[in-house]
């Protein structure tokens, strides 16, 4: 069996493999800003004042990842939406005329980033990886990056030998 059902893995917890927390000091709110014509053309990443956010071009809105303390989304919403969406435009003033897209909080889609791995990654019929193995920061794309090298190292591995015993 090839475990790969993400961060919280419930194959790991009934196998009994135990994780290794390395800690990371942010979590990350996503959200939806409509793309407009006049838009920056490429991905940014803008970090002003102590704040960070990262946007990607989807087409017709831009995915944003805002950057938080971990542990700070109570902190974040008890100062309310209309403070989140003025931090948003001072960090990126292009979006000041769409953040009030953010309607409410169910906009904003927590992740609460989590790096760690397993010191062992298998047992004889049994096979982690990807966010079961090891949960990355999503700066970068890493973790997905490192899920699909994942993916294709076990393929590597795994099909020449199916198809010897074949």
């Amino acid at each position: 069996m090839i475990a790969a059902d993400g961060r919280h893995s419930t194959i790991r917890d009934a196998a009994g493999f135990h994780v290794t927390e390395i800690g990371a000091p942010i979590d990350v709110l996503w959200l939806r800003l409509s793309r407009h014509p006049n838009d920056p053309v490429a991905t940014l990443g803008r970090i002003v004042n102590g704040k960070m956010m990262v946007t990607l071009d989807r087409g017709d809105y831009w995915q944003c990842a805002y950057v938080i303390p971990k542990g700070g989304i109570e902190q974040t919403r008890a100062a309310g939406l209309p403070v989140f969406r003025a931090a948003i435009a001072d960090l990126a003033p292009h979006f000041a005329d769409r953040v009030q897209e953010l309607r409410s909080w169910d906009d904003v889609k927590l992740l609460t980033v989590a790096v760690n791995r397993l010191a062992e990654w298998s047992r004889p019929g049994l096979l982690f990886i990807g966010d079961a193995a090891h949960a990355m920061s999503p700066i970068g794309g890493v973790g997905v990056n490192l899920a699909i090298q994942d993916a294709v190292a076990t393929a590597n591995i795994l099909i020449p030998k199916l198809k010897q015993a074949a």
